[in-house]
Parts: structure tokens; sequence; C-alpha cells
């Protein structure tokens, strides 16, 4: 292919002809097999490279994917891209094909790498969620069960049952009702929290929690272990430390558990 209809082709592509021009163009795709063949597989290659295609990490919002933003605007990207887009000019089709083969599948390679071998270069990132679940426990949560068949017993039951089968929608309505008529029950407040932490509604979980910490209840340091856990599990890891380091200070309740976790944070 002559390099003047190389030329002619990234004007077209471009949008740099003339209407006269570019109905001529469209004319010669109709009538030149190997020309539009040609046409095709720059097209192709335009688009591969087109900065919208390498910067699309640009458009992502959460911060997490900020370094995949920072890796495409390396120096090395920069300078592949280059090399790249002079090794498209070459009249070679197969070369073209290959290039364009290597093209499709490089972005997805980058990415993939860097997923794969994040972890390695940053084995100290913190999992929340992760620590959530293993201090939580949520499976050796205290049972209501000893409390007998009495009407409370039984609601409190009910509301333990459906939390288990992970109702939590469900469970939390036993649990709120339990407490409109009854605040004498801690355990109560808990599983409460606990249900709308599982739904995502933190904020309603802290103030459960909250109206824990402020009664007369004997076992109402509990609140104090329950809100630092939600609070990790929202990212909030300031406001975690700060509740395990009252925990640590007036040894309340899972006080060792607390040193432990915050040793971790």
């Amino acid at each position: 292919m002559k390099l003047e209809d190389d030329i002619l082709i990234e004007k077209f592509l471009r949008n740099e002809l003339s209407k006269e021009d570019q109905n001529a163009f469209l004319e010669r795709l109709e009538s030149d097999a190997d020309f539009k063949q040609h046409y095709l597989l720059e097209k192709q290659l335009s688009e591969a490279l087109n900065e919208e295609s390498w910067s699309f990490a640009d458009q992502i919002d959460n911060k997490e994917f900020n370094e995949y933003e920072a890796l495409f605007k390396s120096d090395e990207i920069q300078d592949l891209k280059a090399v790249i887009k002079k090794a498209s000019h070459k009249t070679n089709n197969v070369g073209r094909g290959r290039i364009i083969s290597f093209i499709s599948g490089f972005a997805a390679s980058v990415l993939i790498g860097f997923f794969l071998l994040k972890p390695m270069f940053e084995p100290n990132v913190l999992d929340t969620n992760g620590l959530y679940t293993e201090y939580a426990s949520l499976e050796s949560l205290p049972s209501f069960v000893e409390r007998g068949t009495n009407n409370f017993g039984a609601i409190l039951n009910e509301g333990e049952k459906l939390f288990r089968e992970k109702k939590f929608r469900e469970s939390l309505a036993v649990f709120n009702r339990f407490l409109d008529a009854n605040k004498e029950v801690s355990g109560a407040y808990i599983y409460a929290a606990l249900a709308e932490t599982e739904l995502k509604n933190y904020d309603n979980a802290i103030g459960i929690l909250n109206e824990l910490a402020t009664s007369n209840l004997i076992d109402a340091e509990k609140a104090y272990w329950y809100k630092a856990l939600i609070s990790l599990k929202k990212n909030k890891i300031d406001d975690s430390k700060e509740l395990l380091e009252k925990i640590i200070k007036n040894n309340f309740y899972k006080s060792k558990e607390a040193k432990e976790l915050l040793d971790k944070l």
C-alpha cells in the first residue's frame, strides 16, 4: 500500500478531509477491496491506540484504582505506546495483524498482571472486612435458648433463629419489636445492631449500640466492642482504634481481643 494511501486513511480517521474528499474516499472503499481491507486494519489499530482507550483509568472514581491510572501514565507505558505507533506505519499487513493482536490483549494483560502482583507488593494491606468477620464471630454469639418459652423468651429465640439463618431483615424486625417492649436484655441490642450491620445500615447499628452503652445494664460495656468492629467494617480505622483503646484502658468486655486487634491496625 502506498504511503499516500496511509496518509489519506489517517486524515479520514481524523475527520480532516473535505466533504468532497470524504465522498471520494467512501466510493473507493466500495470499489477497491485491498484499499478497504487496509482501511479496516488502520481503523482497528487507531481505535486500539486512541487516548480514550489508553486512559480509561481516568474514568474510575474508586481511589483504590488510582495506582492503575499512574501505571498507564508511567514513562514505560508511554514509551511502549510510541513504539507501537511507530510500528503501525509499516506497510506489511501481516505485521499489522500481529501488532493489532498484541494491542488487543495488552491492556487486559497489564491489568490482570497488576491485580495478581499487587498483593505481593502490598502484603500489609488491611483487610477490614476480614478482621470484622474474624472478631465479630457471628456464629458464636450468645444464645437465648436458655431463657425459656415465656413470651419474651419466645421472641428472642425467634429473632436468634432468623439471624442464624441469615434472614437479617426478618431478624431485625423481631428484635426491634422486642426492644420496643423490653430494654433489659443487652443481647437483643447486640443482635439488632449486627443485623443492621449485615444490611449495611451502619449508622443505625451504631445508634442501637449507643443506646446500649448509655443504659444501666450490667454488660452495657459490650457496646464498645461491637462499635469498634462496626467502625472497622466501615473503614473508620481511627474511630475503631479510639474505641479499642477505651476498651483496653477500662478493661471492658473483650479487652484482650481489643489489644490483639489494635496491634493489627
